[in-house]
């Protein structure tokens, strides 16, 4: 009976959560402090190892290095072969995600293992908008040109995200490196920790730095796809464009609509100056100073307000679906 009035109690919480409209502060709950991802290129898709110790792949597809690759990233990886040496194989029986986080209650209290069932957990994988690393022209690690990290769009998801959830786990991955049209699927493998975790939200922001759209909705297509079946009970929301570039967004867009996945639309503040940080933007830094932004790169960045809008849009994604839940359930 105690089991079915807390279900009960936290369906209402997310129906209340939904209907009413309510300002996205930090509201006292316990938020694990997140875990920031940046792949590195020496943990690539090795073709050579991999026709090596999968003889029987090499013998019906060869070894040309782009096959092998979709091969691994389409069908290997689920088969339990591994992408370079010293890998680990993907396991679904053997996750990192039972190995839960340490976490406490509002009052420091530790909540132990079998407490933590409730804990939701999300993953955000991006480029520059989503995470960008302190630089000579960028001085902290979050969203670049929020105005502190609280007002970049992964903190105010978060914060969003406490209105329905108690606790909340998440982790950032730094994925402009994806966007290199000679790394794409080969960087992939280097996801393949992170996804270890049983997420139940996977947020995907990339694709603003490229500007050949050769081979992109295929390369965009295998990314999501390999998210997807890595964290199969994840719900995988796509974010669109900030940036025009002409069929980019809409690749992206039909990918998510092939795929059944949200897609947050930012066209409608795309190339607006209000949505924008510019020069002379105030930011604050690590270093607790007040800086102003003077590089033309940081400037083109989503403002506070643009951040705001794209968290709102993935708040309301998780929240149509808690509802869809709701009904579904009575």
């Amino acid at each position: 009976m105690k089991g079915i009035t807390r279900r009960i109690l936290r369906q209402l919480a997310l129906f209340i959560a939904v209907v009413f409209v309510v300002e996205c502060v930090n509201s006292g709950h316990n938020v694990a402090n997140a875990a920031i991802i940046v792949p590195q290129t020496d943990y690539m898709f090795d073709a050579e190892y991999y026709a090596r110790t999968n003889p029987d792949i090499a013998a019906f597809y060869g070894t040309d290095f782009d096959v092998l690759l979709k091969h691994y990233v389409t069908k290997g990886k689920w088969e339990g072969r591994t992408p370079y040496a010293n890998a680990v194989a993907f396991n679904p029986s053997n996750l990192a995600n039972n190995e839960l986080p340490q976490v406490t209650d509002p009052t420091g209290t530790l909540i132990q293992p079998n407490q933590t069932d409730d804990i939701y957990k999300a993953l955000f994988i991006g480029n520059s908008i989503t995470i960008h690393p302190l630089c000579s022209y960028w001085w902290g690690s979050w969203g670049m040109a929020a105005s502190s990290p609280e007002k970049d769009y992964v903190h105010q998801t978060v914060s969003g995200l406490q209105m329905t959830y108690p606790l909340v786990d998440y982790d950032v991955v730094g994925f402009s490196t994806w966007e290199r049209s000679s790394v794409r699927s080969k960087i992939l493998p280097n996801l393949d920790t992170i996804l270890a975790k049983d997420y139940d939200l996977v947020v995907i922001q990339v694709g603003e730095n490229i500007k050949s759209m050769k081979n992109f909705k295929e390369d965009y297509e295998i990314l999501v796809q390999y998210i997807q079946k890595s964290v199969p009970t994840a719900k995988v929301i796509l974010v669109g464009d900030f940036w025009r570039m002409s069929g980019r967004d809409s690749i992206k867009k039909s990918v998510a609509d092939e795929l059944g996945l949200d897609y947050i639309d930012i066209s409608a503040i795309r190339n607006n100056s209000s949505y924008t940080s510019g020069i002379g933007q105030r930011v604050s830094g690590n270093d607790g100073r007040i800086h102003r932004v003077n590089d033309s790169a940081v400037a083109i960045h989503p403002n506070d307000k643009a951040m705001s809008y794209i968290a709102d849009g993935i708040i309301q994604a998780v929240n149509r679906e808690n509802i869809q839940i709701i009904v579904d359930e009575y």
